[in-house]
């Protein structure tokens, strides 16, 4: 059985066209933001503690593999990375937290009622 989300337009200020994300695509990175404790002052603790290592790797557990890997190519959108599939992942790429915070930042605070 499948769970229907709703949103609440009467708290969302913001321009629709120049956010470049489909709904999709803002759903996935509202869960991802909530799995890694992304929002308010002790989110950033728990979202430097979450990425530390393998970030990949936790958001694979929380979010399964479909949603990881379309978070994977926006975060590389919306950081200006260039997204390349490969075999073996590249261990020279590091992220950061601030990489997250930007990434959690370009989606409005809508409020998701489950």
């Amino acid at each position: 059985m499948s769970t229907i989300y709703y949103l609440d337009w009467q708290e969302v200020d913001i321009n629709w066209e120049d956010l470049d994300l489909d709904w999709e695509d803002v759903y996935i990175i509202l869960e991802a933001k909530q799995k890694a404790g992304g929002g308010g002052a002790a989110g950033g603790i728990l979202l430097k503690e979450y990425i530390k290592n393998n970030p990949w790797k936790n958001f694979r557990r929380d979010l399964g593999e479909e949603k990881t890997e379309k978070f994977i190519k926006l975060f590389c959108k919306i950081n200006g990375m260039d997204y390349e599939e490969v075999i073996k992942p590249k261990s020279k790429i590091k992220v950061k937290v601030e990489h997250f915070e930007r990434v959690f930042g370009k989606v409005p605070n809508i409020k998701v009622k489950m």
